[in-house]
C-alpha cells in the first residue's frame, strides 16, 4: 500500500467535475413556510398586527388549498406564545369576517374538517385571556350547532377555572337537558371539577398569568389620559398622524370618538355631543378628558357654550383652551396654523384642513377620496344708489365643504403619507400633551 494514486484511480477523478464546496449563510430561501414561521417564533421576530393579517389571508383559502393547514397552525403557535390582549378580539372579529366575506363560505368553512380543528385552536388562545368583553361572543358560540364548539368551551372553563363563563352559560341554558351526550359529559366534568377545586400556588399563577395581564392592561387604560373627538375619522386621523410625527414613542394618551352610538358607521357623535360629554366628567374621574373641537361653526359655539365651571387656562394668549374647576377635563378648540388662517375666520376649519391642498386631491387606487363642495356667493354691487345682487358660485378654497369620502381619506389615503406630510399636528399635539400631562389634577377620592 503506498499513498499515491494508482494510475486507474488517476484517470477516474480527471474524468469528474467536482462541485467547489459551497457554504450558504443564509438557508432562508430554502425554508418552507412553516420552518419560516418557526424562525420567527424562536428568534422572538414578529409583528402581532402582521401575523394576524398573514393568518386571515391564508384562512380565506383554506378551503382551495388545505395543505396551507400546517402554515395556519405554525402562526397559532406564535399568537400562543404572545402575550397581546387585542389577540382575542382579532381572532372573533376574524371569525365573523368569514361569514362577511361570504355567508355560504363561513358556514362551508366552518363545516369543514379544517374550520372543526382551527375554531378549536382560536378558543385555547382565546380562554387564555379570560377577558370579561370576551363572554357574550363565546355564548354565541355555544349556539353553533355543533357539539365539539360548545364541549370544548365547557372542558376550558375547567382548565382555566373561568368562574364568569361558567355562571353565565348556567344562567342562560339548562346542559342537563342537551340532547348532545358529549356536552352533557363536559357539563357534568367542568361541575365536578368546580366541586372539588384545588390547585397548587405555582399552577394557579401560571393559568392565571395571560388573565391578570389582560386585566392590568384594562387597568391602564381606564387611567390614560383621553382626548374626545367629534367623530370616527378624526380618531383615525390623528391616531395615525401621532405614530407618524412619534414612531419611537408610545403615545401618552388615547384618542376617542363621542359617538355614543358606536358601530362601522357611527352617527351620534358631533360638536353638541362631545360638549355634553366633557361637561360631564367627574373630579373622581380615573382617566383626565380633553374634548377637542373643530374651528366650525357648530364647534365654535359648542366651546363657548361650555358650562361656566370651564375657565381659560393660565396665559390665555399662550396657552389655549379651558379647564374645567375639577380639573379632570378640559376643552380645546382645534388650533389655527398659519396657512388656514382664512379657514378659521370663516369658522370652516375642520381636522382634514391640517393638511395641505395637495394631500387633500389625493385619490386610493379606485379614484375615490375627499369631495368637496362650494357654497354660492352673493355679491352686492351699489350701483347710481341701488344696489345690483349677483349670486356665484365660489372658488376661495378657504370656503369649500367637505360633503363625502372621509372614511376613505383616514382609513386609505392618511396611512400611506409620509410624515412631512403632517408637518402641522405638531402644533396640535404639544398643546394636548401640555394640557393631559400637566395641566390636570390627580385624580381624587370620592366620598361615601
Amino acid at each position: 500500500m503506498t499513498d499515491s494514486k494508482t494510475q486507474e484511480e488517476a484517470n477516474y477523478s480527471d474524468n469528474i467535475d467536482v462541485e467547489p464546496l459551497i457554504v450558504r449563510e443564509d438557508f432562508s430561501p430554502y425554508f418552507s413556510e412553516v420552518e419560516r414561521y418557526q424562525e420567527k417564533l424562536y428568534l422572538g421576530e414578529w409583528e402581532v398586527t402582521a401575523i394576524l393579517s398573514s393568518l386571515e389571508s391564508k384562512i380565506f383559502n383554506l378551503l382551495s388549498k388545505p395543505e396551507t393547514l400546517l402554515e395556519v397552525l405554525a402562526i397559532l403557535r406564535i399568537l400562543r406564545e404572545t402575550d397581546d390582549t387585542s389577540i382575542p378580539g382579532s381572532l372573533f372579529e376574524l371569525i365573523e369576517r368569514t361569514f362577511e366575506k361570504d355567508e355560504r363560505f363561513g358556514l362551508d368553512f366552518w363545516v369543514a374538517d379544517v374550520g372543526r380543528i382551527l375554531i378549536l385552536e382560536f378558543l385555547d388562545i382565546i380562554a387564555e385571556y379570560k377577558r370579561p368583553e370576551d363572554i357574550p361572543r363565546l355564548m354565541e358560540l355555544l349556539c353553533w350547532d355543533f357539539f365539539h364548539i360548545p364541549s370544548h368551551i365547557l372542558m376550558l372553563i375547567r382548565q382555566h377555572n373561568w368562574h364568569q363563563l361558567w355562571d353565565a352559560i348556567n344562567g342562560r341554558y339548562d346542559i342537563q337537558e342537551e340532547y348532545d351526550p358529549m356536552i352533557r359529559t363536559q357539563h357534568y366534568l367542568t361541575r365536578e371539577a368546580f366541586k372539588n377545586e384545588s390547585a397548587s400556588k405555582f399552577q394557579l399563577l401560571k393559568s392565571h398569568q395571560k388573565e391578570l395581564l389582560a386585566l392590568r392592561q384594562t387597568l391602564r387604560f381606564a387611567t390614560t389620559p383621553v382626548l374626545y373627538v367629534e367623530g370616527k375619522t378624526d380618531r383615525m386621523i390623528l391616531t395615525t398622524a401621532y405614530r407618524k410625527l412619534f414612531p419611537e414613542e408610545k403615545m401618552p394618551f388615547v384618542v376617542k370618538e363621542c359617538d355614543v352610538v358606536g358601530g362601522s358607521h357611527g352617527g351620534a357623535g358631533g360638536a353638541q355631543t362631545l360638549a355634553r360629554l366633557i361637561s360631564s366628567i367627574r373630579p373622581d374621574s380615573s382617566h383626565a378628558a380633553l374634548a377637542l373641537f373643530d374651528h366650525d361653526n357648530e364647534g365654535v359655539d359648542a366651546f363657548n357654550k361650555l358650562p361656566r365651571y370651564f375657565v381659560d387656562r393660565k396665559q390665555p394668549k399662550y396657552r389655549p383652551g379651558k379647564i374645567s374647576q375639577g380639573g379632570r377635563s378640559a376643552a380645546l378648540l382645534l388650533p389655527t396654523p398659519k396657512s388656514r388662517e382664512k379657514y378659521a375666520d370663516l369658522l370652516n376649519l375642520s381636522i382634514e384642513f391640517l393638511f395641505d391642498d395637495e394631500t387633500l386631491e389625493l385619490k386610493n387606487s379606485a379614484g375615490q377620496g375627499l369631495v368637496f363642495s362650494y357654497p354660492d356667493l352673493e355679491i352686492r354691487v351699489k350701483r347710481h344708489g341701488s344696489p345690483v345682487v349677483e349670486v356665484r358660485k365660489s372658488n376661495l378654497p378657504e370656503t369649500r365643504e367637505i360633503v363625502d369620502g372621509k372614511l376613505v381619506f383616514a382609513n386609505e389615503i392618511v396611512p400611506m403619507l409620509e410624515a412631512d406630510r403632517f408637518a402641522e399636528f405638531r402644533q396640535l399635539f404639544w398643546i394636548v400633551k401640555d394640557v393631559l400631562l400637566t395641566d390636570m389634577k390627580p385624580t381624587v377620592e370620592s366620598s361615601e
